[in-house]
């Protein structure tokens, strides 16, 4: 909407200043160029910022960066005649770090002429409003699969009669393959049923109560069971009745039984001696009238055996008043209208765990006694002890999971704040975890998870917690500690126990620890902040070289930040391509022709500068986008070549370098033969580098991929040649064509004697084994003499070009010598 601008007078405007100041809504009043001209009190707190430090600054500079494009667009509009309709959802940037959601409303303020003058903005916070929303839908996703494992049906009614959620077996049971959260519906009985329902449901819905009743029901099948019903009133946070939820329990059998007994004892014998549940007969002391033969099989006792006895003998002793007081309501209510659980000892010494329905029949002149069916239900009670265990424990170790750390870490805060002492969350990252995960598989690295969940524990006390976060991250709490550097001694205990070897697939595997500690209160008062800041901590550890512990500082968080300033920028790079190809020729150190061009990526920064390799590399390796990076570059590197060939030139082979992470990726052969036929480049024209300390993992994955590189066509060389360590055996049982000498060594090539003899040395171990060789890094012409007057045939470096665009390298290639002899 929008207004036409008057003046006002001067008591109006500080009315209306006091207003706007005071209101607690977030408001603002930006020019149409989106510069903010004022902003009240509510506005300012929401965002973090003192008014002085928003008056006079563009809405850019607060505005999530994937929101300023759509506010750039409605100040356009704005700017145009056009008034914004309704209200949109945004983010700012709060100071010190962190989102806000917001909720906006504008108005425009137009002069007569209808030229915007200001736009009066209105935001409400929805931040603490969408953090509820995501809790609420995981506890909805929790309560759906909870009610799904229930077997019996279970349902909620509102007070307007609508069934609105019910669980699988409730559907099973009643038909119509609806889903358990359907569209509201009333039909869930049977007409000639639902009157009663309504009757009995009337007083739940009235005020809170609860009532058990049975009823015949048709099935889905098309028979009909006798239903015993649970009800109770649903109390909303309010206080107020918002429904009832109802358990059906199926308890035909039951009524069944007792018909037979009503009808004669010799039927109620062959009923209870083909039923696999345990039926017994007391009498009103708990004396045993009678066990039927099922007593064999699930307690492994002769019924006669315990015929005379009471039944306060056989069961726990901590549930023998339980059981009494169920006899009891049975001799005065005639039936039990919810089962009772007991413990009864197996004769092999175990207790089994019993729930058992009761019926009145002491009247009955066939039985004289309470009828008792028990079924074993000890299997039941350990598979939902499992799901309790699996809800707050991690599957692969039988750690803690992060719910049950996070529970027991708050708990240990309340401690320690009442005692005065200290509490220590030590953040554990495996290095190099992903190497072995990648190379061995998924099996071999859950089996390291599983030993190194083992070794922690053999670090810390038994009051202390260990979890697993996910993944290769471990935590561990140190609970009640009288001073913070305690928690250094546990986290080099744990360095030290993680570098011993571990066997894993008959192979002695090494991996190292990177240790974050945050201490409880000097770091973080609850627990989130201690986990966050011990995180922090762990990756600052990981910065400085790995395999140490760090403790958390604030000047952490500002490194944290960058990296992930940094990080949001390459994402943004990788979505939006925003990377080049520099190309640098080899050259044939005989004749000065180009023989082969290597590709190098470059990364194209919004602000026009260019970030080398070495500089953002590493990161994508880390974070995963190195594969659509090396994707990329290779698209593009075979692209290229194919030009050049289209333009005239003769075929040569594009160099590409590749990543371990791409190397180790299982779709890597898919992608390099989708690439060679959406580029139509012939495979003898790409050669790829790959890392010394990539061959060295020599896993038959891996020998088997090298293979059909080769048998393909495509080239394959050992990149940085002579700075792995690595025992060269591989070299004869790879399909390696040439090394390249790494620069470190050709650098210093005719100064010093050690440079000169490692080069020599691979240059003649290479013609031995009738492998190509090219120097990297040649830079001056006594480098380039020495060279070839030892054999080597090829070499790159500054000396003959530096890496240049291809447009620039066109003419290199066409004139094709780069040097006269």
């Amino acid at each position: 909407m929008s207004v036409v601008a008057n003046e006002p007078s001067r008591t109006e405007l500080d009315l209306a200043r006091e207003a706007f100041d005071r209101t607690g809504v977030g408001l603002v009043v930006i020019n149409p160029e989106g510069v903010f001209r004022t902003a009240n009190r509510s506005f300012c707190v929401m965002l973090g910022y003192e008014p002085a430090e928003i008056e006079g600054q563009s809405f850019r500079r607060f505005t999530h960066p994937d929101d300023v494009a759509r506010d750039e667009e409605a100040l356009r509009q704005i700017r145009a005649g056009t008034d914004p309709q309704g209200s949109v959802d945004k983010r700012f940037l709060r100071k010190g770090g962190g989102e806000v959601w917001v909720r906006r409303s504008a108005t425009v303020v137009r002069d007569p002429n209808g030229q915007a003058r200001f736009v009066v903005g209105a935001f409400i916070d929805l931040t603490e409003q969408r953090r509820s929303d995501q809790a609420l839908e995981q506890q909805a996703h929790f309560t759906r699969a909870l009610l799904d494992a229930i077997p019996n049906p279970v349902y909620f009614k509102d007070r307007a009669g609508r069934y609105g959620v019910y669980n699988r077996a409730f559907d099973e049971l009643f038909g119509g393959g609806r889903n358990w959260i359907a569209e509201a519906v009333h039909d869930m009985f049977d007409g000639r049923n639902a009157s009663e329902h309504e009757a009995r449901d009337k007083p739940l819905l009235e005020r809170p109560a609860s009532t058990t009743y049975e009823m015949l029901e048709p099935t889905a099948e098309g028979d009909t069971r006798q239903m015993l019903y649970n009800k109770v009133s649903f109390v909303d946070q309010r206080g107020e009745v918002a429904g009832l939820i109802g358990v059906i329990t199926d308890v035909t059998r039951y009524k069944e039984t007792e018909r037979a007994l009503e009808a004669s004892e010799a039927r109620f014998r062959v009923l209870t001696e083909s039923s696999l549940d345990l039926i017994s007969v007391l009498d009103a002391d708990g004396k045993i009238q009678y066990q039927s033969p099922a007593l064999r099989h699930l307690l492994g006792y002769e019924p006669a055996d315990t015929v005379g006895k009471n039944v306060s003998e056989l069961i726990h002793q901590d549930d023998i008043e339980t059981v009494r007081a169920a006899l009891r309501r049975i001799i005065e209510s005639r039936q039990s209208i919810e089962p009772v659980e007991f413990r009864i000892r197996h004769r092999d010494g175990m207790w089994r765990t019993f729930e058992s329905l009761g019926m009145n029949c002491l009247s009955n002149p066939h039985i004289h006694g309470v009828v008792f069916n028990s079924r074993d239900v000890t299997d039941r009670k350990v598979i939902q002890q499992r799901i309790q265990h699996l809800a707050y424990h991690d599957n692969l170790t039988g750690l803690p999971n992060r719910s049950l750390l996070q529970d027991r870490l708050a708990h240990s805060i309340a401690r320690a704040e009442r005692s005065n002492r200290k509490v220590a969350v030590l953040f554990i990252d495996l290095d190099n975890f992903k190497n072995i995960n990648d190379t061995l598989g998924h099996d071999v690295g859950d089996e390291l998870l599983r030993q190194v969940s083992r070794r922690l524990s053999e670090c810390v006390r038994l009051e202390d917690t260990i979890a697993r976060q996910g993944g290769d991250e471990f935590i561990v709490l140190l609970d009640s500690l009288e001073e913070g550097r305690g928690a250094s001694v546990v986290a080099q205990k744990i360095l030290n126990g993680l570098r011993a070897p571990f066997v894993l697939s008959g192979t002695e595997q090494h991996v190292s620890g990177s240790v974050g500690i945050a201490l409880y209160p000097e770091d973080g008062r609850d627990a989130q902040t201690l986990m966050k800041n011990a995180d922090t901590a762990m990756f600052h550890g990981k910065g400085l070289g790995k395999n140490t512990y760090q403790y958390f500082t604030a000047q952490m968080n500002i490194a944290v930040k960058r990296r992930m300033t940094l990080e949001s920028a390459l994402r943004r790079a990788v979505n939006q391509k925003d990377f080049v190809l520099h190309y640098q020729p080899q050259i044939n150190l005989e004749s000065g022709e180009i023989i082969a061009v290597e590709a190098l990526v470059r990364w194209k920064t919004e602000d026009s500068g260019t970030v080398m390799p070495g500089d953002f590399i590493p990161l994508a390796e880390e974070t995963g986008l190195i594969n659509e990076i090396g994707e990329w570059v290779l698209r593009e590197g075979c692209r290229q070549a194919k030009e050049w060939q289209t333009m005239g030139l003769p075929p040569r082979r594009m160099a590409i370098n590749l990543s371990a992470r791409q190397f180790s990726d299982r779709g890597f052969l898919d992608m390099v033969t989708r690439v060679l036929s959406d580029t139509g480049l012939d495979p003898v024209c790409l050669e790829l580098e790959i890392t010394e300390s990539q061959v060295m993992r020599q896993t038959e994955g891996m020998i088997m991929l090298l293979n059909k590189l080769s048998e393909m066509g495509v080239q394959l060389a050992i990149d940085d040649f002579g700075t792995g360590y690595s025992s060269l055996s591989y070299l004869k049982r790879l399909p390696i064509q040439k090394l390249k000498i790494d620069q470190s060594f050709v650098r210093d090539i005719t100064v010093d004697p050690n440079d000169t003899a490692i080069v020599v040395a691979i240059i003649n171990m290479a013609k031995s084994l009738d492998l190509d060789t090219i120097a990297e890094g040649v830079e001056t012409a006594g480098q380039l003499a020495l060279l070839r007057s030892k054999g080597c045939r090829v070499g790159q470096g500054f000396y003959f070009s530096a890496p240049v665009r291809a447009e620039v390298l066109y003419p290199l290639l066409k004139q094709n010598n780069l040097y006269v002899k």
